[in-house]
C-alpha cells in the first residue's frame, strides 16, 4: 500500500538536483517523490549513475534540491538532519580511536548529547558496549581500526550509526565492499537491530537480494535524471532466513527487479 505524502515520515515531493548551473549542469534527480512510513525499511535500487546517492545526502540535508520539498518527520530539511544515522560502504573509522571511543563519536557532535557526555559517560559507554554485544564485538571495544576485519569495522560503522538513537538510519551501499559470506551475516545482523529498535530504514544497494532480504518495499529508479519508477512491496514475513533467498518467489522477485533496471538501462 502506498504513503501518502501526510502520513509519510520522510517525504519528497517532485524533487529535482542539478549539479553545477541550473542551464548546463548535470541534472541527477528529477521529479523524484518517495513517502516513506515511519519504522520502515525501504530499499532504493536502479542503474549505476541513476540518482541514489544524491537522494541519500538530500534527505539527510547534506545538500539542498533544486527544486521540489523534502519533509522529514514533518519538518522541512534545511541542513544537515540531527536524527539521522549513516552508514557508508567505507567504514572511515577514526585511526587512533579504539572500537568503543569510535563508537561514541556521535555523541560529540550531536546537540543534546555533547553537553550531557561528560557527566555521564559511564551511562553511554554502557549503552555503547550494549551495542557491540548486539553485534558480537563486546569483546574488542578495546581493539584499534587495523585489528578488525572488514566485516567487524562495518559493524562497528553500524554501532556508530545507532549511538545517538537516529529516528532515522541511511545506508548507502553498506556492504558492497565485503566478501558474499560477511555481506550475508551482516544482514542478519541488521535485520535484528531493526526488528529490535524500530528505527526507520532507507538502503541504497545494487544488491537485489540483499534489497528483498531486508526491505518491507524496494522502489527502482530510472536511468539519469533518476525518478521512482516502480514500487514493489515485499511480502515476505519477518525474520528472514538466507533460505529464503532460494525460495522460487524469492528468485522470481529477484528477475522481476533486474528486468526493470535492464529496461531503464536501454
Amino acid at each position: 500500500m502506498s504513503v501518502s505524502d501526510e502520513q509519510a515520515f520522510v517525504s519528497l515531493k517532485d524533487v529535482d538536483i542539478i549539479y553545477g548551473e541550473v542551464a548546463s549542469g548535470v541534472k541527477a534527480l528529477e521529479g523524484t517523490n518517495l513517502h516513506v512510513e515511519k519504522g520502515s525499511f525501504i530499499a532504493v535500487v536502479g542503474p549505476s549513475g541513476c540518482g541514489k546517492s544524491s537522494l541519500m545526502r538530500l534527505v539527510t540535508g547534506l545538500i539542498p534540491p533544486s527544486a521540489g520539498s523534502i519533509k522529514v518527520a514533518n519538518k522541512n530539511v534545511n541542513g544537515p538532519l540531527k536524527i539521522a544515522g549513516m552508514a557508508f560502504q567505507n567504514p572511515t573509522l577514526l585511526p587512533w580511536r579504539n572500537t568503543l571511543d569510535n563508537v561514541m563519536l556521535p555523541l560529540e557532535i550531536v546537540d543534546g548529547y555533547r553537553k550531557d557526555l561528560g557527566k555521564n559517560r559511564s551511562k553511554y559507554e554502557e549503552k555503547a558496549y550494549a551495542l557491540l554485544e548486539t553485534v558480537g564485538l563486546k569483546d574488542f571495544a578495546m581493539s584499534a581500526p587495523h585489528e578488525l576485519s572488514g566485516g567487524m569495522k562495518q559493524r562497528v560503522s553500524l554501532c556508530r550509526a545507532l549511538m545517538h538513537e537516529p529516528q532515522l538510519l541511511m545506508l548507502d551501499e553498506p556492504f558492497a565492499a565485503l566478501d558474499a559470506f560477511t555481506r550475508e551475516e551482516l544482514w542478519g545482523v541488521l535485520q535484528k537491530l531493526w526488528m529490535e529498535k524500530h528505527f526507520t530504514v532507507i538502503l541504497v544497494t545494487h544488491d537485489l537480494r540483499e534489497a528483498i532480504y531486508l526491505s518491507q518495499k524496494i522502489y527502482v529508479m530510472s536511468s539519469r535524471p533518476g525518478k521512482i519508477v516502480v514500487e514493489k512491496n515485499v511480502e515476505f514475513d519477518f525474520p528472514r532466513s538466507l533460505s529464503d533467498t532460494y525460495k522460487s518467489d524469492f528468485v522470481a522477485l529477484v528477475e522481476e527487479l533486474r528486468n526493470h533496471i535492464s529496461l531503464e538501462r536501454q
